[in-house]
């Protein structure tokens, strides 16, 4: 352990080189409030936006690329087949290294899809946190995503009851924590407002007496319901002049994008509608709305669209679906919540609040104050508090740098490489102790490139040199004392002798 704050390595499965995505956002949140209670170290594939913001928090970032296992979220019954082809790669023996170099005290390892650190981080005897962003897909091989990812952490976190739902179903037994995340609205600016909500809606040509419901999301592709969104706003723009649609986000699936805009094109009310790229600073975006619209066609972990709308003292009508079900059941909008894809409940929600303004006015009111006391940061301080007390209590890594097998000889582990001791003398003379000593699965050594072998040194060979040529001088000097002791007793001798005569 470094100083007082045990550390604690987090790996992200990405790091997007311009904006943070919905899962890195909620990681990054995690980690500034992880930072006063850990030394922490992020892992990312790539430097990126995440990155830097991890560093801006005082966060060490190590680049390492680690492949993926996208079918663990959507439950493919390839699993244990890419699994153990990913361990034969590369990536395999240097997150081993990584882990045996900086020797954390617990790994972080965020969403499903990410198995490799939570893997050998379990193998090495780290306390391991598996968090889970989403929920796992409900196929016929959910039970072997289900049973790799209980099987290979000490705690899995959720952030929403979605996500543990497979975990409670399919592995009871298993420790689990739910965990969601939050907002502080102070940090949103919310000063700033009020121009940036006369400033866009003057730069298009709005005013306050128009309507604007908002679609946003980091990227964009069939399960986010860009298409329902577009399909339920427009009976209302047929029917209200002072509707207005905005549109915010990246393309991810470039064919259903402009499937989407075809759609609003072809309907003669495109002069309604705005579509802009993604916007990271939120502030920036969300006060131009006046109705936020979540109509994701899958069970989202959590639904952090819906959650800012809140924050931001909009109305929220959203997919009963996963995550955001729990959010507006928790700050009293049930009444906004519609089946996945149904088109119709979407429209009648969105007009409901449109067309009374008082009743749009109280709604945001409501939800900015609910969602600062259900979400708020010290919500989550508290929730965090309570998970830290059930983690693992384990000295700093249990498994060091000294690796054996099954066999006797002893590994110390550099740079991703095993370098044998060529004896018990090799070992003892380094300073090591074999009580230090941690044995692991041949086959975690048997993956690590071997490197040359730490032979006996051979100090005291050299004293011994040293020693003898020392000894014979010596021998040399006493030998020429004695001579000159004998020389100065016979010279002593012949004045004596002289004197008598």
């Amino acid at each position: 352990m470094n100083g007082a704050k045990p550390k604690l390595m987090i790996f992200s499965h990405i790091c997007s080189p311009v904006f943070v995505t919905g899962a890195e956002k909620l990681l990054l949140l995690f980690t500034r409030e992880m930072v006063r209670r850990f030394q922490c170290v992020m892992v990312v594939p790539q430097i990126g936006a995440i990155a830097e913001k991890a560093r801006e928090l005082g966060v060490k970032v190590v680049v390492q690329d680690i492949p993926l296992c996208i079918s663990l979220y959507t439950s493919a019954p390839t699993i244990p087949q890419e699994i153990a082809a990913m361990q034969r790669s590369p990536s395999w023996g240097r997150i081993h290294a990584l882990l045996a170099e900086e020797r954390p005290d617990c790994v972080l390892v965020n969403t499903s899809v990410h198995p490799l650190p939570a893997l050998a981080a379990k193998a090495m005897g780290i306390p391991t946190v598996w968090v889970l962003m989403e929920t796992v897909m409900d196929r016929p091989s959910k039970p072997l995503s289900v049973g790799l990812i209980a099987s290979n952490c000490d705690i899995v976190v959720g952030i929403s009851h979605s996500t543990l739902q497979p975990i409670h179903e399919l592995a009871p037994g298993a420790r689990t924590f739910m965990l969601p995340p939050y907002l502080i609205r102070d940090e949103l600016l919310p000063g700033s407002w009020p121009y940036h909500r006369m400033r866009l809606r003057q730069q298009y040509g709005w005013g306050e007496h128009h309507r604007v419901a908002g679609f946003m999301a980091a990227t964009i592709y069939a399960n986010k319901g860009l298409e329902q969104f577009v399909n339920a706003m427009l009976p209302i723009a047929a029917s209200d002049g002072w509707a207005r649609f905005l549109v915010l986000g990246k393309s991810a699936d470039d064919a259903y994008y402009r499937h989407c805009q075809k759609l609003v094109w072809d309907s003669g009310f495109a002069d309604r509608f705005l579509f802009l790229p993604f916007a990271d600073q939120i502030q920036h975006a969300y006060p131009v709305m006046d109705v936020v619209v979540v109509p994701s066609l899958i069970a989202e972990g959590f639904g952090m669209t819906a959650l800012e709308g809140l924050m931001f003292g909009k109305g929220v009508v959203a997919s009963a679906s996963g995550g955001l079900t729990e959010i507006l059941n928790a700050t009293g909008n049930q009444d906004y919540l519609v089946p996945p894809g149904d088109v119709g409940k979407l429209t009648e929600r969105v007009n409901t609040l449109f067309g009374n303004a008082a009743l749009l006015r109280a709604v945001g009111e409501r939800n900015m104050q609910t969602s600062q006391q259900v979400f708020g940061v010290e919500a989550f301080r508290q929730r965090l508090a309570d998970l830290i007390v059930q983690l693992p209590q384990t000295p700093v890594l249990a498994r060091g740098s000294l690796w054996r097998g099954s066999a006797h000889t002893v590994f110390l582990v550099e740079n991703g490489v095993k370098r044998p001791f060529a004896s018990e003398a090799a070992f003892l003379q380094r300073g090591f102790r074999f009580e230090d000593v941690t044995e692991v699965p041949d086959e975690d050594l048997q993956r690590l490139p071997t490197g040359s072998t730490l032979f006996e040194q051979k100090r005291r060979a050299k004293r011994a040199r040293r020693g003898k040529g020392r000894g014979v001088r010596r021998r040399k000097r006493i030998s020429g004392r004695r001579r000159s002791r004998a020389s100065g007793r016979k010279r002593a001798g012949r004045r004596v002798r002289r004197g008598r005569r």
